[in-house]
């Protein structure tokens, strides 16, 4: 496409933006709900960087039941001691538990019944991601290793209250 044609083309992205902002919207929403209710900072849901934070800690949680602070470091350009306020704030809201790892210098965080929130909201989030893409229960589910009835049983517990 020619520069020239750019400002008349552009409008054929209109349904594609207009997905891309509900999503996120909705993503805001998820994460300014969950701040409200259990006391984070605004700046742990505006900054998209901390949703990347947030991602790392299900898929430790996931893969190996906890994470440390060196799972979290080095995947964004927030320092180390801002992770460290968070996971702070985090602990003093029953987020995470901490405990003395293998080596006792490395501290493992584990999860809590309450990080179970933050299970939901991305589970929240998955749905309406499917519900924008027009993408069915068995094509999601096709793309990770549950039936499509595990996942609309989780999805449906994402829409209880813990």
């Amino acid at each position: 496409m020619k520069t020239a044609q750019a400002p008349k083309e552009i409008k054929k992205l209109q349904g594609l933006t207009d997905l891309m902002l509900s999503f996120n919207i909705e993503k805001y929403n998820v994460f300014k709900e969950m701040s409200e209710k259990f006391g984070w900072d605004n700046i742990y849901v505006n900054d998209v960087r901390y949703d990347l934070i947030r991602m790392t800690i299900l898929d430790c949680y996931i893969k190996k039941g906890f994470f440390t602070i060196s799972d979290l470091s080095g995947i964004t350009d927030i320092n180390v001691r801002s992770i460290e306020r968070l996971l702070s704030k985090s602990i003093q809201v029953g987020y995470f538990e901490k405990r003395a790892g293998k080596d006792k210098r490395v501290v493992e965080y584990l999860p809590t019944e309450k990080s179970l929130v933050l299970m939901q909201a991305y589970l929240k989030l998955f749905k309406k991601a499917a519900e924008v893409f027009n993408v069915d229960t068995k094509s999601a589910a096709s793309i990770s290793s549950l039936t499509s009835e595990e996942l609309k049983d989780f999805l449906d517990w994402s829409q209880t209250k813990l």
